[in-house]
C-alpha cells in the first residue's frame, strides 16, 4: 500500500473530493473525516424533502448510512466521475428504500383498521406518525404469534403486499376459494387477539366506526 504523507487539517480542506477519496483508499483516516464533514449536511438537505416521514432525524440517519456504505465500498468508486454524484446516488436509493418501508408501515396500520372494523385518525404530527407506525408493526408481531404459516402468508400478501386474491392463489399454489377461506379464518383469529390487545392498551388513536 502506498504510504500517504500526512497533511495539515487546513490542507485537507483545500483538496478536491476525488483527491480525498484517493487518499482515503490509501489509508488516510483524516480524509474520510473530511469527506464526512463536507457531505453530511448536504446529504441531509438532499434526502429530507424526499422522505415521506418528513423527519430530520430520519434524514440524518440516512446521511450517516450513505456515508458508511460509500466508505465501505470506496474501492468500487470510479475516479473518472465525481464523488458527489456517486454518493448522492447511494443516498437517494437508501431514501427510496426508507420510503417503501414507511408506506408499508402505513399499510400495516390500515390493516389494523380493516381487521378490527375501526376508524384510524390521520396522523397530524411526527409523534403521531411514530405511534401509528408502532401500532401497525404490533399487528404483525401478533399475527406471527397467532397464525399458522399459511394463514400468515395469505394475510401478509393480501394486506402488506396488496396482492389480489387471484395473485395470492398463484403465489401460494392454491385455489382462489382456498385463499379466501385462509383470509377469513385468519381475520377471525386476529380479531380475537386484537380485541384482547386493545383491552390491554389505554384508549388512544382508535375509535369504533359508527
Amino acid at each position: 500500500m502506498t504510504t500517504v504523507q500526512p497533511l495539515r487539517c487546513d490542507s485537507l480542506v483545500d483538496l478536491d473530493p476525488n483527491d480525498l477519496v484517493a487518499r482515503a483508499r490509501s489509508g488516510c483516516d483524516d480524509s474520510y473525516g473530511e469527506l464526512a464533514r463536507r457531505y453530511f449536511p448536504r446529504l441531509v438537505q438532499l434526502v429530507l424533502p424526499r422522505l415521506h416521514s418528513n423527519s430530520h432525524m430520519d434524514a440524518e440517519d440516512i446521511a450517516q448510512e450513505s456515508l458508511a456504505r460509500a466508505f465501505q465500498n470506496i474501492e468500487s468508486f470510479d475516479p473518472r466521475y465525481r464523488f458527489s454524484t456517486w454518493l448522492f446516488t447511494i443516498a437517494i436509493r437508501i431514501a427510496c428504500d426508507h420510503n417503501r418501508g414507511h408506506r408499508r408501515r402505513l399499510a400495516l396500520l390500515q390493516t389494523h383498521s380493516t381487521l378490527l372494523g375501526m376508524e384510524v385518525a390521520k396522523p397530524t404530527s411526527s409523534f403521531d406518525r411514530v405511534e401509528l407506525q408502532e401500532s401497525a408493526d404490533t399487528i404483525w408481531l401478533i399475527a406471527r404469534r397467532t397464525l399458522g404459516d399459511s394463514h400468515y402468508t395469505a394475510m401478509w400478501l393480501r394486506f402488506a403486499e396488496d396482492l389480489a386474491v387471484e395473485e395470492i392463489a398463484r403465489v401460494m399454489r392454491k385455489t382462489q376459494v382456498g385463499v379466501r377461506v385462509l383470509l377469513h379464518r385468519a381475520r377471525l383469529k386476529m380479531l380475537k387477539e386484537m380485541h384482547k390487545e386493545e383491552a390491554r392498551r389505554s384508549p388512544g388513536n382508535y375509535k369504533e366506526s359508527v
